[in-house]
């Protein structure tokens, strides 16, 4: 696993998969280089403005809402996807591919400092609360019933009713865990705010890095979606999450082995 906040071979897929919550100017930006990212490689950034159609503090703000520095460590890792995909061997984009692909860069994406920071916050949780609607409520479920097996007290909640209610026994010794593929809904802002509120230390498990999401969580730990992306529905993002969800046992009994 790689320990850069970055991405460097995958971040075509993440702008694919970030693309529909940008504003206009960055989504701009986006396209063009997701059409033509060799040319957006080559561009500095003024000349990238203006094929893009958008301004230089675009520019900035789209590199940073990725997650990148600025505009140079934003190139360094395109170099390196174009690079990569260049000298891969040709594959056919059947299912099996996408879902190892997508594992792969979930496990190369995850760095052993922040698993293991995580693990720590959930062994010393009195207890650990995690919501997800739709498809992300039956992987709440079994991020809920692997940490009760390894001696974690952990419960799921799918229905928003009872997960609004369960936030008012949250504490500063509490983990509040959301899981969504596409990072931030109005929903999932509000049981945010309310458990730091509250003082509950909180996670995200996420198909998409957003800044929004990172400024109401302590940690966001990514499931890079599957290339293309998925139709609505299909279960088969669920497989990177439950990928993490092995990694951070795997923390966990680390810790209880001392």
């Amino acid at each position: 696993m790689s320990d850069n906040n970055y991405p460097t071979r995958d971040v075509l897929r993440l702008i694919e998969a970030s693309r529909d919550d940008l504003p206009d100017a960055l989504a701009r930006i986006a396209d063009f280089i997701l059409r033509e990212p060799e040319a957006a490689l080559r561009a500095s950034m003024s000349e990238l403005a203006v094929l893009s159609g958008s301004g230089e503090a675009s520019i900035v703000r789209f590199c940073r809402k990725l997650g990148f520095e600025g505009f140079s460590a934003f190139k360094i890792s395109l170099a390196s996807d174009i690079a990569y995909r260049s000298g891969a061997e040709p594959r056919e984009t059947d299912l099996g591919t996408r879902i190892a692909d997508a594992v792969r860069a979930t496990v190369d994406g995850t760095t052993e400092t922040e698993l293991r920071e995580v693990a720590q916050r959930l062994v010393a949780a009195r207890h650990i609360d995690l919501f997800g609607a739709g498809v992300s409520g039956m992987v709440a479920q079994m991020f809920a019933y692997r940490f009760s097996r390894v001696g974690l007290v952990a419960r799921a909640h799918r229905d928003a009713f009872v997960a609004e209610e369960v936030l008012g026994g949250l504490d500063d010794t509490s983990v509040y865990m959301t899981i969504s593929e596409t990072g931030l809904t109005t929903l999932t802002e509000h049981m945010l705010l309310a458990a730091g509120e509250r003082g509950a230390y909180r996670i995200a498990i996420s198909g998409r890095r957003i800044a929004d999401l990172s400024g109401l969580c302590e940690k966001v730990l990514i499931a890079t979606p599957l290339s293309p992306l998925p139709e609505r529905g299909e279960i088969a993002p669920t497989v990177a999450k439950v990928v993490l969800c092995e990694l951070l046992t795997e923390q966990i009994m680390r810790l209880r082995q001392g």
